[in-house]
Parts: C-alpha cells; structure tokens; sequence
C-alpha cells in the first residue's frame, strides 16, 4: 500500500527495504485471502491466517513515510496530495466492484446499494448491506484506507500545528485510551455498537509506532539490530502456527519488530536494487485493491472445473496468485501510474499558480513528494 522512491524531502534517500517489504506485504494479503473459506473450495490452510499481517505491516510503513516525506509540509498540500494518491484509483475500482457484484448476484440495485457506494467512496465508516455483519465497503480490502484516511487527518491536524509527531502520538493514544472503556472485542467488523468506534481500535497505534520510527530514522537513533527483521517474521509465523490469543496484538508487534529490522538493515548494509522487487512494491496499492476482485472471479471459476482434494487448492493457489499480480501489474501501469502523474502534476501547477509560487519552487515542491506519488496505502 505504500510505495516510494526519495523519503527524505532534503536528501536522495532511499530505504529500499521499505519499498521491498511493501511488495512482500501486498503478496501476504493476497495469499491470505486465496487461503480464506469459501463453499466447496478445498482448504487445508483455512486456520493458518499468517498474511493478514500484510496489513500490519502497511500501516507502520504508512506512518514512517508519512512523518519521513511530508512533516514539513502544508496541510493542504499533504492532503491534497494523499486524496490524489489514494482515492481516484480505489473510486474506479469501487465501481468495477459494484459491476461484478450487479453482475453476479451479490448486491441488488436500490438505495441500500446506493448509500453503500456513496459512503464508500467518502471512506466513512458504516454497516454493509452486502457484506453483512461488517463495516467494509464495497471494495471490501478498501477497509484499511477507513484507517488510512482518519490518520491522514490527524497528521494534517499536526501539521497546521507544526507538531506532527506529538499531535500524533497524543491524539492517536487518547483515542485508543478511550477505545477501552468503550469496548473489549478486539475485532472492528462484529461488535461496536457504532462504526466510527474502529477508530478507537489498538490498530491506530501502528501508525503512531511508524511516525516515531521515522523520527528515529531521521535522527539517526535506529541501533544495529537488523536481526529483528528475520526475527519478526519467524514470530510471526510462531504465532500464527501455535495460535497465541490476541493474534492482532502479535501481528503488530510482529510488523514492528520487521520494519525496525528493515531500517536497521539500511544502516548496516548496502542493499542492492533489485529491480523486480522494487516493482513489486511499486504495485502494492493496485495489487492490494485489484485482489478481491480477482480472487472473486477465479473462485467462481475454480467452482465449475472437476477438481477436488489437494490438486484443487494447489491449482486454484498458483492460479490465483499468479492472476492477483498480473492484474495488479496491468492495472498499475495502464491507470494507477498514469492517472496519479497527471493529477498530481495538475494539483501542483494550480496551487502554485494559486498560491503565487514560482517555477523554482514548483520544482522543488515536486521532488518533495517523489514517494507520495509511488506510495499507495
């Protein structure tokens, strides 16, 4: 979900293993999902939900670029920029889901199915009337920019205070704080008796831990404890294989324990480009959103071809992993790419027009925010 090139708008800074863990995470959701239940699908991995801290790991890398690329920002530059970067692909694809929905009997035209779209695609939080028992929206993985789009505001909040950090980390807390008092169940999709209490949720806090990480990185404080980045995906996997209670509370210090290895790494060694890799997390954000619909296809194929038992689940694995990142990669380069360099460009060329700014600073306004032009959540 969050790509990027330069972090560090005063430097040529490139955290490579950011951008490589970004790719992994993208392929942990999607192989997550490919091993969720579904009717008559083989399933011998149905317990073993080890990739849903993909997720995790997207939102800790979200707060580091957030704090690394944009703490000297203006408010409305930042989310100017974020909405440019977030939203117009997740609105397209919105769409397309409402399609395959329509198309294979999962929604019915009407006004649920309208207020369902409209509340989607201004990422408010509400019950479903399609995925019932759940706040997703439409495009259900959309459910994590739910998340995304409530830090945005809170880091914008501590930019026109010019305290990013500290507003951050204060109001994140509070909120979570209250979560407490407010309800015990640890999952956001059953149990709160209202939506906007997902922002209450323990999961705001991994977007606090990556704001400080980047606050770490910045100051050149992240020790040589590079380890813990091969030690946090073999806790991870221990947890998920032993089943400890609380898993979401494992997954995130898990993903915490993996990105500070990876900026450790940064420091210690001279990671080498590797191209594909890159890519890899160069198409997270539309691998992320394009998955769901993907997976949604596929199923419905796999359940019409004669196979059973173990063949089935490995074909179906390979098939459907091997079309999540084709699609994602045709995507990416045919809309996400283009679409998002021509927004920005435009957004930028208004506001310095508007704003009086002068070809020099358009410039250097457009460097700035190299890695929010690549950086998907």
């Amino acid at each position: 979900m969050t790509p990027g090139t330069a972090l560090d708008q005063k430097s040529s800074t490139q955290l490579l293993t950011i951008q490589y863990l970004r790719g992994v995470a993208s392929v942990m959701v999607v192989l997550h999902h490919i091993r969720n239940p579904w009717p008559n699908l083989y399933n011998p991995l149905e317990t073993f939900d080890m990739g849903e801290a993909g997720v995790d790991i997207f939102f800790i890398i979200s707060g580091v670029v957030m704090y690394v690329s944009s703490r000297v920002e203006s408010p409305a530059v930042f989310v100017g920029l974020r909405l440019i970067r977030v939203a117009p692909l997740y609105w397209v694809l919105t769409l397309c889901a409402v399609g395959l929905l329509l198309l294979f009997g999962g929604a019915k035209p009407g006004l649920a199915l309208a207020n369902d779209v409209m509340l989607s695609a201004m990422f408010v939080p509400h019950h479903s009337s399609i995925f019932s028992g759940t706040i997703w929206p439409v495009l259900n993985p959309g459910w994590t920019l739910y998340f995304e789009m409530f830090f945005y505001l809170i880091f914008a909040i501590g930019l026109f205070f010019r305290k990013p950090l500290l507003i951050s980390l204060c109001l994140i807390s509070l909120l979570v704080v209250f979560g407490f008092f407010v309800s015990t169940d640890e999952s956001i999709f059953h149990t709160y008796t209202h939506p906007l209490l997902m922002y209450t949720h323990p999961l705001m806090l991994e977007f606090a831990a990556g704001i400080v990480l980047g606050w770490l990185f910045l100051n050149g404080k992240i020790p040589n404890v590079w380890l813990l980045l091969p030690i946090g995906f073999l806790a991870l996997f221990a947890a998920h294989v032993v089943r400890l209670p609380y898993l979401f509370l494992q997954n995130g210090l898990c993903a915490a324990l993996i990105m500070v290895g990876a900026i450790a790494a940064e420091r210690s060694f001279r990671i080498r480009d590797i191209g594909w890799l890159r890519l890899l997390g160069d198409a997270s954000y539309s691998i992320y959103l394009t998955h769901a619909l993907t997976l949604f296809v596929v199923r419905r194929l796999f359940l019409r071809l004669p196979l059973e038992g173990v063949l089935q689940f490995a074909s179906f694995a390979i098939f459907a992993a091997a079309a999540s990142l084709l699609v994602g990669f045709v995507v990416y380069f045919k809309i996400e790419r283009p679409m998002t360099r021509w927004l920005r460009s435009r957004f930028l060329t208004v506001f310095a027009v508007e704003r009086g700014g002068t070809r020099p600073r358009l410039r250097e306004a457009g460097s700035s925010v190299s890695v929010v032009q690549s950086a998907g959540e």
